[in-house]
């Protein structure tokens, strides 16, 4: 529904509303030439100024990818209807990169629909409006929205980038339907083109039997976290961490739970540029016990009870938590397993009591460099939210990840991202890495033809950067087959 300045290509990203853009020699300043002649979905024509809202609308609500760029922008400048300059507090080595995540929204329609609100002359910024409506120049445009029912989106026939692609689907339906039962039955019924990801194995072989039906598999740089309460006893010391880590049949997980994905070796996923492989445990129960004996619980271990929460949406967790609980009472650990909805999780990280020991969620990079991951997965400013449950708040790793960050030259600034990610696990060990998740939907291949899960020539799977899979534009939908 909404275009972006830059556009994901690769490890490098290449123009979208963008024409062109310069970096000053002092990687303060970025200037970019806007494609003239956009419109927005309500007809306006999309100019610079749009883009300085829209940056300036997310700095001031904070919310979102806002994340990225409070600290960084010091100003942003429109200096005529196709030029837009972002003045930088301070250098950021990916800023280019991050800017995949800036929206762009029409002025001129939010301010039209805004209501009262906490920004001043601005209202709510338009907020309770785009709820349910888009202020976008993208591919499609909003139709319909039913609170946790679905969602209704039609072609938009002006899009800037145009239509050669001819049986690209006219609208498209997300709905919130995860009931496995359900979901077979409309993909029987050629009723459902493509599942979520979250069905569990047992009813994706039963999917993949249906005439036409195929699994497509994918990545998006997800990485399976088990996060552990670090400040949380007796998660409080590294050793029982990696006692705990010790415990986890990884072989088990990625060759019969999720299956297809890969064994992590390290805290930042494979896929993203700057990963390097690093020390991680494998599964060695001989091992965990000289942890535990290591440890400061190593006579008191056995009092504690170890509660797991797992996501009760995803119901392939469960089957890793009781394959922990049974490798841990070999040990003499303790371990208790409840399940919460994913609202219930969100409120439990919210602070440090109501944490659980261990919660596995998974995780995946806003923009494609290990910087991304480093800061939003183990940077204290998200402590207390469901992207750290470990509760690190260590200022050692914070300024190490900052400093990584603001480095302009690539190759220094990987090589700082290299030493993080072995910081990361020879000192701290605060989580364990399960497997970088390779995601698998069930589709209808027999009459839709969906790129992006192709597998690419070199072998392996497709990738996208999370949020960048459902291209709807890409997709070619041959009803004749149906």
């Amino acid at each position: 529904m909404y275009d972006s300045l830059v556009f994901p290509a690769g490890d490098t990203v290449e123009g979208r509303v963008a024409e062109s853009w310069e970096v000053s020699d002092d990687g303060l300043s970025y200037t970019f030439k806007i494609k003239p002649g956009i419109k927005f979905h309500n007809g306006s024509e999309l100019k610079a100024s749009d883009v300085k809202f829209s940056m300036d609308r997310m700095l001031t609500i904070g919310e979102g990818y806002a994340y990225l760029w409070v600290d960084i922008i010091e100003s942003v400048e429109a200096p005529d209807d196709t030029t837009v300059v972002f003045n930088l507090k301070e250098t950021m080595g990916s800023f280019l990169n991050t800017l995949i995540r800036l929206s762009i929204l029409s002025e001129e329609e939010v301010l039209a629909n805004k209501k009262d609100g906490p920004y001043g002359e601005f209202g709510d910024y338009g907020k309770a409006y785009l709820v349910t409506n888009d202020a976008g120049s993208g591919a499609y445009k909003a139709v319909d929205l039913v609170q946790q029912d679905y969602f209704y989106a039609e072609k938009n026939p002006d899009w800037f980038m145009g239509w050669s692609n001819g049986l690209a689907p006219e609208s498209f339906k997300m709905m919130a339907i995860t009931e496995a039962s359900t979901v077979r039955t409309m993909m029987n019924n050629r009723e459902l083109d493509i599942t979520d990801q979250w069905q569990s194995s047992e009813t994706l072989s039963a999917l993949e039997k249906i005439e036409g039906v195929e699994i497509g598999r994918f990545s998006t740089d997800l990485l399976y976290n088990m996060y552990y309460n670090n400040k949380l006893a007796p998660m409080d010391d590294v050793n029982f961490r990696r006692a705990m880590s010790s415990l986890i049949d990884y072989d088990t997980i990625v060759n019969s739970i999720f299956i297809d994905s890969v064994k992590s070796t390290s805290p930042v996923p494979k896929g993203v540029a700057g990963h390097v492989d690093t020390n991680v445990l494998s599964y060695d129960i001989e091992k965990a016990k000289e942890y535990l004996a290591a440890s400061k619980y190593a006579d008191t271990y056995k009092d504690y009870t170890i509660e797991i929460v797992c996501n009760s949406d995803v119901a392939d967790l469960e089957k890793v938590a009781l394959m922990i609980q049974s490798a841990a009472s070999e040990v003499g650990i303790n371990i208790e397993i409840s399940k919460a909805p994913w609202v219930s999780i969100i409120d439990r990280v919210g602070s440090i009591d109501t944490t659980p020991h261990m919660l596995a969620i998974n995780s995946a990079p806003s923009y494609d460099e290990a910087g991304s991951y480093l800061e939003s997965r183990y940077h204290s400013k998200t402590a207390g939210t469901w992207e750290q449950g470990e509760w690190l708040e260590n200022e050692e790793l914070d300024a190490k990840i900052e400093d990584a960050i603001k480095t302009l030259d690539q190759t220094e600034r990987f090589n700082k991202y290299a030493e993080i990610q072995n910081y990361i696990v020879d000192e701290l060990y605060p989580s364990a890495y399960l497997c970088d998740l390779t995601e698998r939907v069930a589709y209808q291949k027999g009459y839709l033809t969906w790129p992006a899960v192709e597998p690419p020539s070199s072998g392996g799977v497709a990738s996208a950067l999370n949020g960048y899979l459902h291209i709807f534009s890409n997709m070619e939908l041959h009803l004749d087959k149906k």
